[in-house]
């Protein structure tokens, strides 16, 4: 019998603090909405190792080091596996610093006061959420919504790649250098006793959570927070959001970057779950695994002439990076390259949790996946429904395509990993895959 509880606890800061995701000049000056750590566990009877944990923070991402702690810390006080739960970060980029890499290193201990509090709160949300578990039944379906993404990349009639929040002329855009992934994945827990009630509605969609720029300096839970309050207004239980593979997905750049934008993309996305909802219909006896999968890939190389140009600018700059609303400029580019040449030769470490819940699957990534590398990991899935979870359980930063790599542009130029990175990651996440679902038939 499976059993599952959810629950959000507030991880509001009450003083001001840096905010992750965009270069600002100074801490956050006030709150606009509150921000939430959601926890949703689920497993089956009551035996602890076979159950998995998802939490949803807020923030724009979290370290690899703070989740191990708090995952060894889950297993310590519930007997969950930390290779069970995966703590994923929704990339808001005006919610309060968890790694603060913008921040002025005198101001680093506000970062590791949030932190603390952060550590306690996590622990909340997965008490609450485990004590209020129930025989539950679950569904899974796939919605649709191709209003709000955008591919961010745009090919410019002269071959330079243009960010979509650039101002650049019009006419001479060619086009975007991809397609959106409009999927939203729904997995909908309803209590055994009365399927009428909700126990949690978690969703996934890729697209950045930033619109609102790097002008605005008041923490907020962005559209995902807007869509699942509405969520839970309407449908009772928790909502919990997780972003996917949206390392080129980004809202439209140019339009509605103020709360008015922000209402309109969290009404669309809670609409897009709400249409998917009928589909999840809730099942009996779905069998549940997981699997977890350990791997590295090459650090990226910093040639000689990147490095002698990176030099240069810091001269300049005396690595200090100025304030930017979208995007970074040479000074934080000059600084990244001089601290990866010193790590090129050192294999990054990436870890992955699978889910298998029935005909759905569910896999986190340490990072930011071009969606490129998301749906051809989604089309050669054996699953009918295969969700990734980005930013979770750490970030290792963006991995691009190859093709990526050579076109160049933002995201690219502040990668952290070698264009081998793609292949590695793809043939990794499928192996998982088949993994779990040779686990699911052999468990029915």
């Amino acid at each position: 019998m499976i059993k599952a509880g959810a629950a959000r606890i507030d991880i509001t800061p009450d003083y001001p603090v840096w905010m992750d995701g965009m270069i600002r000049a100074h801490p956050s000056t006030g709150v606009h909405d509150p921000v939430f750590a959601k926890a949703l566990v689920f497993g089956e009877d009551d035996n602890p190792a076979r159950y998995f944990i998802i939490i949803s923070l807020d923030v724009c991402l979290m370290a690899a080091e703070e989740c191990a702690a708090m995952r060894a810390q889950i297993e310590k006080q519930w007997g969950v596996p930390a290779s069970q739960v995966i703590i994923a970060a929704i990339h808001n980029h005006s919610g309060p610093a968890t790694v603060a890499k913008y921040a002025p290193p005198a101001d680093l201990p506000l970062r590791d006061k949030y932190l603390e509090q952060l550590r306690g709160w996590v622990q909340k949300a997965v008490a609450k959420a485990w004590k209020d578990r129930r025989p539950a039944r679950a569904g899974y379906a796939s919605g649709h919504e191709d209003t709000i993404s955008h591919y961010r990349r745009l090919l410019a009639d002269d071959g330079q790649v243009v960010m979509n929040w650039e101002e650049f002329p019009p006419e001479r855009l060619v086009g975007p250098l991809g397609e959106i992934d409009p999927e939203v994945g729904v997995l909908r827990f309803v209590d055994l006793a009365d399927e009428q009630r909700n126990l949690a509605v978690l969703f996934n969609y890729a697209c950045h959570p930033n619109v609102l720029s790097g002008d605005n300096y008041l923490i907020t839970a962005e559209y995902p927070g807007r869509a699942e309050q509405l969520l839970e207004r309407e449908l009772g239980g928790q909502a919990v959001f997780v972003n996917g593979a949206q390392g080129t997905m980004d809202i439209d750049g140019l339009r509605d970057r103020d709360w008015e934008g922000l209402e309109r993309i969290g009404q669309a996305l809670a609409g897009a779950v709400r249409s998917a909802l009928p589909d999840a219909v809730a099942q009996d006896a779905l069998p549940l695994c997981g699997a977890t999968a350990f791997y590295t890939v090459p650090a990226r190389k910093v040639s000689d002439q990147e490095f002698e140009w990176a030099q240069g600018i810091l001269k300049v700059s005396q690595g200090i990076v100025k304030p930017l609303a979208d995007g970074v400029g040479d000074d934080y580019k000059a600084k990244l390259l001089d601290s990866l040449r010193k790590v090129q030769d050192q294999p990054v470490p990436l870890e992955q949790v699978g889910i298998a819940l029935g005909d759905c699957a569910i896999v986190s990534f340490p990072g930011e996946l071009f969606t490129e590398i998301g749906r051809e990991i989604k089309a050669h899935s054996p699953f009918k429904h295969t969700w990734l979870i980005g930013l979770a359980n750490g970030s290792i930063g963006y991995v691009p395509t190859r093709r990526a790599i050579k076109e160049g542009g933002y995201a690219v130029s502040v990668r952290r990993v070698d264009d081998a990175a793609e292949d590695i990651v793809i043939k990794q996440s499928l192996a998982l895959l088949n993994r779990m679902y040779a686990m699911a038939g052999a468990n029915k």
